[in-house]
């Protein structure tokens, strides 16, 4: 009976009340306290502090907590998805997402492309969405350490959903067409019609034609009219007022009439007052409408194509909200994992974590 007492006592002393921690780096259990260390703990709820006692081993003359070497997580999951998250999707900046959190922008930063793979790819989101075969297409300027770069985008007209994107270093011919070719590649169905604006040099035209002949190609309307009002001079005080304002308004009837037998008939009416028109700069808006009248008027052929590619001009808007905010990428490391996450919550109109570890 004495030896179990004994034995409880001991076992006792030695793990409850004045339990004596083993040293992690020699083994030994000849050890004692010695003071304390103070950390913070930043999780969801905002930071916590915590009064950690310290050891000392005198066997080898080394301090320790019980927090194991290496084993220490200074930040919690859901903070660093919760950083990310405001930091891509919302209008803060990274100096705002940084001051909230109290953790420094580089860290931030060094986050992105860990926290991306916890959005689902726009491929396979856009796998699980409805394909009508026709796809608008249109480019966004991003700057990228002081240099731009252009962010190529593809979205279904029916679905209204972006499902393809690359990074080129300029928006022209060839970027084009490579861009089309991975839009091919990956819509998962037969294309049979595109809207585009010209793009930048008109590098939509001709590529569109030679990578999917088989597409109706419709020219943005809205845009064709944005950049009429824009160079045509408006001011009253020119000599050709009364002319520019006739120009603008026969070159609106023609390309927005009701059918294909209306537009004709103004076809024809604005040819036959081409003379009228004596400015220099006339003849290159005249220029314009003839030589892509077949673009601006294919939705009267085909019922199935959009006139405008409004709905991706707002996606174009929305990005540049954020973007204004970041005043342009560091490096383009973290331009890949920024858009995954800010792609994935547009589509989805929330923020999707798939796993949590």
């Amino acid at each position: 009976m004495d030896y179990l007492t004994s034995s409880y006592n001991k076992l006792y002393l030695c793990h409850e009340h004045k339990e004596k921690k083993r040293c992690p780096h020699c083994q030994s259990l000849d050890t004692k306290k010695k003071g304390y260390s103070a950390s913070r703990f930043r999780t969801k709820r905002g930071i916590i502090k915590r009064r950690l006692q310290r050891y000392f081993c005198k066997n080898c003359k080394k301090s320790f907590t019980h927090n194991q070497p290496h084993n220490r997580t200074r930040y919690s999951e859901t903070i660093k998805y919760n950083a990310v998250k405001d930091y891509v999707i919302t209008k803060n900046s990274l100096s705002e997402v940084s001051a909230r959190y109290q953790i420094t922008p580089p860290t931030i930063l060094n986050w992105l492309k860990e926290q991306s793979s916890y959005f689902p790819s726009i491929l396979s989101l856009h796998s699980k969405l409805p394909k009508s075969g026709v796809i608008q297409i249109d480019g966004k300027e991003i700057k990228v350490s002081g240099n731009r770069k252009v962010i190529l985008i593809a979205s279904d007209a029916v679905s209204k959903k972006p499902f393809y994107y690359t990074l080129s270093n300029k928006e022209n011919k060839e970027a084009s067409k490579h861009f089309l070719k991975g839009v091919k590649r990956v819509y998962g169905a037969p294309i049979k019609g595109i809207v585009s604006d010209f793009g930048k040099g008109k590098c939509f035209v001709g590529v569109v034609n030679s990578v999917l002949p088989d597409a109706s190609h419709q020219i943005c309307i809205v845009h064709f009219l944005r950049y009429i009002w824009l160079f045509l001079p408006r001011t009253r005080r020119s000599e050709y007022y009364w002319r520019n304002t006739v120009l603008k308004w026969i070159i609106r009837k023609v390309i927005t009439a009701k059918d294909k037998n209306e537009s004709l008939y103004w076809l024809k009416l604005f040819i036959r007052w081409i003379p009228f028109f004596r400015a220099s700069y006339h003849k290159r808006f005249i220029r314009s409408l003839l030589t892509n009248y077949t673009y601006l008027t294919r939705h009267y052929d085909d019922s199935f194509l959009l006139t405008n590619t409004n709905r991706l001009e707002n996606l174009n808007r929305q990005l540049n909200r954020k973007l204004k905010n970041l005043d342009g990428f560091k490096s383009v490391k973290n331009i890949k994992p920024f858009l995954r996450i800010w792609f994935a919550n547009y589509i989805n109109n929330k923020q999707i974590k798939t796993q949590l570890i």
